[in-house]
């Protein structure tokens, strides 16, 4: 009975071997990217942290057919006082997407831009979607987000 336990335990050890974030990209940031000016027992002048700056953080996409894929780039500048590194951008639904964002970090007054897109295949209404743009900055994420009409085409009928 003690060895019965054996087959599972294994299993359970080797699956922990699928999560060491092997398949990160090459390029992705690595811990040594990650400069923080202080901790939360200093106090840090506000001018010392990593501020990104969008031109915009919102998009108008307007009235658009369905199936049509928007794509819109946000342009930031990091205006604070020291380098910007962002982690992460995440849509709020697999039919937004943010892709092609500096994964190395951005000196003070470097600027960059991050591609969303939206896929309006299978969406008809009002469209508010969402992406949130973590990084090294405070507060750590920035909400960009797309609003629009997706237009169902008219079905065509057989006579």
């Amino acid at each position: 009975m003690k060895y019965a336990l054996l087959p599972l335990i294994l299993c359970l050890f080797a699956a922990c071997q699928l999560t060491d974030y092997s398949e990160r990209q090459g390029d992705a940031p690595t811990a040594n990217d990650i400069k923080v000016p202080g901790s939360g027992y200093d106090e840090v002048d506000p001018e010392d942290m990593p501020i990104i700056t969008f031109d915009s953080t919102g998009y108008r996409m307007g009235m658009i057919p369905q199936g049509t894929t928007v794509e819109k780039k946000f342009r930031f500048t990091n205006s604070g006082g020291s380098d910007l590194l962002i982690t992460d951008v995440r849509g709020s639904c697999g039919c937004t997407v943010g892709k092609d964002w500096p994964k190395k970090p951005l000196r003070p007054g470097e600027a960059g831009e991050i591609t969303i897109t939206f896929n309006s295949e299978g969406r008809s209404g009002k469209q508010e979607k969402t992406v949130s743009v973590v990084a090294n900055t405070v507060p750590a994420t920035t909400v960009l987000t797309l609003t629009g009409e997706v237009v169902a085409l008219p079905v065509p009928v057989k006579n």
